[in-house]
């Protein structure tokens, strides 16, 4: 017997807008907790939290730059000594993340030397108004 899901629809708080969102929990407790977390911290959709990174008429590029670098590993207390200073195996192009992919590419931070810059491109080319 598979066991229940529980879906959790959320609508973005923002005035006027009707984006939705779903989640599912796996027990009544993780649905509770969501709930819960969701009274605290309202849902707002992508438009209305980073508006400046989604595409529209009006912004029609949007270009990042990541750069493959080593990342500090964090201090574990009782094992390193006082102002050491490790890093994590490999390359990262942020604090999270040595793999990185979007639509026709995938790359590994590893597979460079340090310093090499990612640069990522998108771009809404609008049909010419008389082809409408």
């Amino acid at each position: 017997m598979s066991r229940r899901e529980y879906t959790i629809r959320l609508a973005c708080t923002f005035e006027g807008c009707k984006e939705r969102s779903f989640t599912t929990a796996t027990t009544r407790r993780e649905e509770t907790e969501i709930r819960q977390q969701y009274q605290r911290s309202p849902y707002r959709c992508v438009r209305h939290t980073n508006p400046d990174e989604v595409l529209s008429a009006d912004n029609p590029e949007q270009t990042i730059t990541l750069t493959a670098e080593k990342v500090v590993a964090p201090h574990l207390r009782g094992i390193d000594l006082p102002g050491e200073v490790r890093h994590l195996d490999g390359l990262f192009w942020d604090k999270r993340q040595g793999f990185t992919y979007g639509p026709g590419f995938k790359a590994y931070a590893s597979d460079f030397p340090p310093g090499t810059k990612l640069t990522v491109t998108a771009r809404i080319e609008l049909p010419a108004e008389e082809s409408l």
